[in-house]
């Protein structure tokens, strides 16, 4: 997610032109002093930011930020806060069924919504991993006593191994998808004592990961969320989250050929290991779905020139 400077209008934001990992050690230092912010400050617009490098700014730092990061040859372009498209809250659809004709959500119900979504409405296809809390804690902590985390060289030392697991945090998808499933007896035994299935294990590095599929549809104007809870009907449900997720956005891709995709939803599709999808949460996944609606925006908006 973007961090936010200030909350006044006439803002602006500094967006990148392209998903890139912004290494706070080469980039930090120069964007505090550009900005006149904390150099944490621009250790966590790096850290966080996926796509959109900060909000509330001046005018004058805006333009500052954009001509730094140009110089380290870093598209970016400088646009108002009222510009940058706030897209619908998600509407979390329980079940859905992957259709020719389109997507079918059976289980919402509401004045507006249809039952059935068609492919040509649909605008984006946004797709992410979500680490695990568990995860989160020990890779930040690492079980480091807590008197310890006083001291200004630990804190330092932590944040240092923070930002390197973001650095290399790369998904293992492909090993995913070529885990073999349970023994199909074992699975019917557990259905049969009414237990779990799906036993979702835990991902080496990643915690008992999480993922989210969200779907911007143009008429009406909505976001439908898909989420590891949700049933998609016609895809058999595998015990790896990791697998379920790329069949479901490769299906996607194949169904809905004029809805945007961008860099992580394609890595998804295609069954790439890539950090580019995993997210730390789902604040920072909206950030994500945003960023990927406002280019798809604006290469609609140069199309048309």
């Amino acid at each position: 997610m973007a961090v936010i400077l200030s909350r006044e209008a006439g803002r602006f934001s500094v967006v990148l032109l392209e998903s890139l990992w912004l290494d706070p050690g080469r980039y930090a230092d120069d964007l505090a002093r550009a900005l006149g912010v904390q150099r944490a400050d621009a250790v966590r617009m790096c850290r966080l930011q996926r796509g959109i490098l900060l909000q509330g700014a001046t005018q004058a730092q805006a333009d500052a930020a954009v001509e730094l990061l140009k110089g380290h040859g870093v598209s970016a372009v400088s646009i108002a806060d009222d510009a940058v498209p706030i897209i619908p809250k998600p509407v979390h659809v329980a079940v859905v069924s992957l259709d020719r004709e389109g997507l079918s959500t059976p289980s919402l119900t509401g004045a507006g919504l249809p039952k059935t979504w068609p492919w040509a409405d649909l605008a984006l296809v946004c797709g992410g991993v979500l680490v695990g809390a568990d995860a989160q804690a020990a890779s930040l902590v690492e079980k480091v006593d807590e008197s310890a985390l006083a001291e200004a060289e630990d804190r330092r030392s932590l944040a240092a191994k923070a930002l390197e697991k973001a650095r290399d945090r790369v998904f293992p998808l492909r090993a995913e998808i070529d885990k073999p499933e349970p023994d199909v007896a074992g699975a019917l035994a557990a259905a049969l004592t009414r237990k779990s299935v799906r036993t979702s294990p835990e991902v080496d590095g990643f915690g008992r990961i999480s993922t989210v599929i969200d779907l911007v549809f143009t008429k009406p104007y909505e976001r439908l969320r898909i989420t590891s809870a949700s049933r998609v009907l016609g895809i058999d449900r595998s015990a790896s989250p990791g697998r379920d997720l790329h069949v479901a956005v490769a299906l996607l891709a194949r169904l809905a050929a004029g809805a945007t995709l961008p860099g992580a939803a394609l890595a998804l599709a295609h069954g790439a290991d890539s950090g580019e999808y995993v997210f730390e949460d789902m604040q920072q996944f909206d950030a994500h779905c945003r960023w990927a609606y406002l280019m798809r925006l604006r290469r609609a908006a140069e199309a048309r020139k």
